[in-house]
């Protein structure tokens, strides 16, 4: 009997929580906040080589050259104070649910794909042609 009372114990303790396990739990989020922010704060300075590769991949290496230190700086800034911002706030949910502050999370993801994303060569309205009277 003991035997049974402590399976359908854990039973009721266990399964709700793999039936939950999608999502994370607000401790997990709250612990993958912080540790978000502290790594931020810690690797941000890597901003600078990657948006130098970055835009020598897009635009060429002249321009990676030229262009990537000053966006690397800036993102380095962003992302550090970011960082900074998420380590202070992380028991407090914002942004909603604690959503990173900054995409991708880590210096070392890659970009979302709308910032990677190539203008089409096609015109964005139709291109009017003069009239041959």
């Amino acid at each position: 009997m003991h035997v049974m009372r402590t399976v359908f114990l854990f039973a009721c303790v266990c399964l709700p929580a793999v039936a939950l396990a999608d999502e994370p739990s607000v401790p997990q989020q709250i612990g993958t906040k912080l540790v978000r922010g502290v790594t931020n704060l810690a690797t941000g300075i890597g901003e600078v080589p990657k948006q130098i590769y970055l835009i020598g991949q897009k635009e060429g290496w002249v321009q990676g050259v030229s262009r990537g230190p000053f966006e690397g700086l800036g993102m380095f800034i962003a992302r550090t104070v970011g960082g900074a911002y998420e380590i202070l706030t992380f028991p407090i949910p914002v942004p909603s649910n604690y959503q990173p502050m900054l995409l991708p999370e880590y210096v070392w993801q890659s970009e979302p794909s709308s910032r990677l994303t190539v203008p089409s060569a096609e015109p964005a309205a139709p291109v009017l042609k003069p009239d041959n009277r």
